[in-house]
C-alpha cells in the first residue's frame, strides 16, 4: 500500500505542476483546478500501473541532451532577429537552407526508440532558427531546416 501511496504522490505532485506551467494564470481558482485534476490523473495513472505490474522508467539521458535547449532558444532568438533585419536591409528574404545531418535514430520497432525520435523532434523543434522536418530510421538521417546555418541551432538532432 505504501508503494502506491508514494506513486501516487509524486504522479500528483508532477501533474499539479505541469497543469500550473501549462495554464500559465496563478490564481486560487487555477490552484484548486489543478489540485482536482492532479488527483484524478494521479489516481488513473497509478490504477494503470498498478494493473500493468510494470515499474515506470524514466530515461536520464533524454534529460542531459535537453540541459543547453532554453539558452540555445535564445541564441537563437537574436539569429532569427538578425535574419529579419538582413532582410530589410537587404531588400531580400532570407530564405534559409535544408540539411540533412547523420542521427542515431535508437532501435527502429521499439517504444524506447520511438520515444527518442518524438523527444529529438520536440526538443529541436524549439529552436526558432531549426526545426526537423524529418528522421529517417532506417538511414539513420535526419531532415532539418536551417534559416542561418548553425550548428547548435539544430541540437539534439
Amino acid at each position: 500500500m505504501q508503494r502506491h501511496l508514494v506513486g501516487w504522490l509524486l504522479w500528483w505532485i508532477a501533474l499539479f505542476w505541469l497543469w500550473m506551467l501549462l495554464v500559465g494564470d496563478w490564481n486560487k481558482i487555477e490552484w484548486i483546478g489543478g489540485a482536482c485534476v492532479a488527483a484524478v490523473a494521479a489516481t488513473v495513472a497509478e490504477l494503470a500501473r498498478g494493473i500493468a505490474r510494470q515499474p515506470v522508467r524514466i530515461a536520464v539521458e533524454p534529460f542531459r541532451s535537453s540541459a543547453m535547449v532554453l539558452p540555445i532558444v535564445f541564441a537563437d532568438f537574436a539569429i532569427v532577429i538578425y535574419a529579419l533585419l538582413a532582410s530589410l536591409v537587404r531588400r531580400e528574404v532570407v530564405r534559409g537552407a535544408f540539411v540533412e545531418r547523420s542521427f542515431d535514430a535508437g532501435p527502429k520497432t521499439t517504444p524506447a526508440g520511438a520515444a527518442r525520435r518524438a523527444w529529438t523532434i520536440m526538443l529541436a523543434g524549439y529552436s526558432p532558427n531549426a526545426y526537423v522536418l524529418d528522421i529517417d530510421a532506417e538511414r539513420d538521417r535526419v531532415l532539418l531546416h536551417d534559416l542561418i546555418p548553425w550548428r547548435r541551432s539544430e541540437e539534439p538532432a
